[in-house]
């Protein structure tokens, strides 16, 4: 390579650096910020909706955000509901998040984001998605769930489409995201105005307040995975919704048999859910609604089981592992008697 050449190869690289640079200052600084948007959302705490009907589980925001967004739309659509519509209540899985001999973590069959988005797609809703591309805020679920529920999604560069989000809100739309300035966890952005976001926070007490709607900064934006949703009246029928659920119950107790049988050979344990426990209670919650009084029963009895192991944490939750086992077997012989019940469902 000539000088020359290595010069003009230099001059053109810094030439690039100060176009991003340059684009990143001005993308950033140059919002257009309409006057001050506030709604007034119904606050929903998936702590005290847990404990409303059953036993106090924490770590559910994705679906008190969830709730919150879709109960703007219908005021029927309740914490519960959202749970049950995903579809997939009564499932099982597991899998080993650092191999096989690296301990293995219990839950329902899909993740959180599956949860929400397929509930909200259920009940009615389509929904919009933006996801950062350097963010692994699961990045690859958000993506192929949205596509797959013939979602809005959309992936941006650098900087937060706030102008977008903004407009959104002015809407009359409430948005939510996986973290926000506000706070790491799921959120709902119910405003803003020039400098700040009008936040509502599913547990205040994670941030140290009793008041659940805070304010914050703007700083450099909505850095998260946002999401908000559309009616479309395509909600799914109680009918196909069980029937999408009996689809589910034969491979899960496969699942939870195998879990078991690991769990004895010596595999330990890292996490059990407790979306296991909720999702019993609100199943049976649900078939009560619905007149199935054989599945509604056979559900609780499985919420009484799981009880005893439902507020198991790490570090110390392998110390329960043979009260797991015990519990599950029990668990697994209760709802291999409601198969007959299942299949009486046409």
């Amino acid at each position: 390579m000539t000088k020359k050449t290595k010069i003009y190869l230099i001059t053109s690289v810094s030439l690039i650096i100060l176009a991003i640079l340059g684009y990143l200052y001005f993308a950033k600084n140059n919002y257009s910020y309409p006057v001050e948007y506030k709604m007034n959302l119904t606050h929903i705490s998936d702590q005290d909706e847990t404990e409303k009907y059953g036993k106090k589980v924490g770590g559910n925001c994705f679906l008190a955000t969830t709730a919150m967004l879709l109960k703007h739309f219908d005021p029927s659509i309740e914490f519960w509901k959202v749970f049950v519509y995903q579809g997939n209540a009564v499932s099982f899985s597991y899998y080993w998040p650092n191999g096989a001999s690296g301990g293995t973590t219990a839950s329902l069959a899909d993740s959180s984001t599956e949860i929400l988005l397929t509930a909200a797609s259920n009940l009615g809703f389509v929904p919009h998605v933006r996801v950062p591309v350097f963010n692994n805020d699961g990045m690859g679920t958000w993506k192929s769930k949205t596509k797959k529920l013939n979602g809005d999604l959309k992936t941006y560069f650098l900087n937060p489409p706030m102008d977008e989000y903004k407009q959104i809100i002015s809407s009359d739309i409430p948005i939510g995201t996986s973290g926000s300035p506000c706070h790491n966890d799921y959120n709902v952005i119910e405003g803003y105005n020039e400098k700040e976001l009008f936040a509502i926070i599913p547990d205040p007490s994670d941030v140290n307040r009793t008041d659940p709607k805070i304010s914050c900064p703007t700083g450099s934006g909505l850095a998260h995975t946002v999401f908000w949703f559309t009616p479309d009246g395509n909600k799914i029928s109680e009918k196909d919704l069980i029937l999408k659920m009996k689809g589910t119950v034969k491979e899960s107790l496969d699942v939870m048999e195998r879990y078991i049988k690991n769990l004895k050979e010596g595999v330990i344990i890292t996490e059990f859910s407790q979306k296991i426990y909720l999702g019993r209670e609100f199943i049976s919650m649900y078939f009560q609604k619905q007149g199935y009084a054989e599945l509604a029963a056979g559900y609780k009895k499985s919420t009484e089981l799981l009880l005893p192991i439902a507020s198991i944490y790490p570090p110390d939750i392998d110390k329960h592992k043979d009260e797991i086992i015990t519990q599950m077997e029990k668990v697994l012989e209760n709802e291999k008697g409601l198969i007959k019940y299942w299949e009486a469902i046409n």
